[in-house]
């Protein structure tokens, strides 16, 4: 699986674990925009320098790197986010902002589903 720094959410920077059809997936995307839009340079910098490749320990536990967990102001209590096809790890508070913002939003996006 590949641990990424995701900076995407308004609420703040958070870790997004994908596993590997999904990070394979995401490099796909990524290699879609032109060559010529510098915005692609940028992804794969980001991206790439942000994220790591690893599996979980023995006792099936998922190693954060420090600087990762910094840069997701990660410390002791964490959220793990269920997103479907991968998930997310926040921190706490931060995830309060997550959650509201969703709870706002979920009756037109359950109409997605009608």
């Amino acid at each position: 699986m590949t641990i990424v720094v995701w900076p995407k959410h308004r609420a703040g920077t958070c870790l997004r674990v994908l596993p590997p059809d999904q990070w394979t997936k995401l490099r796909a995307t990524i290699n879609l925009v032109p060559n010529t839009d510098p915005n692609k340079a940028v992804l794969k910098h980001w991206i790439g320098t942000g994220s790591i490749q690893t599996k979980l320990d023995s006792a099936g536990r998922l190693t954060i790197p420090e600087e990762m967990a910094a840069a997701a102001d990660i410390s002791n209590q964490v959220v793990l986010a269920g997103m479907i096809d991968y998930f997310e790890i926040w921190n706490s508070a931060r995830y309060e902002v997550v959650e509201a913002t969703s709870k706002a939003h979920l009756g037109a996006a359950l109409q997605l589903l009608e």
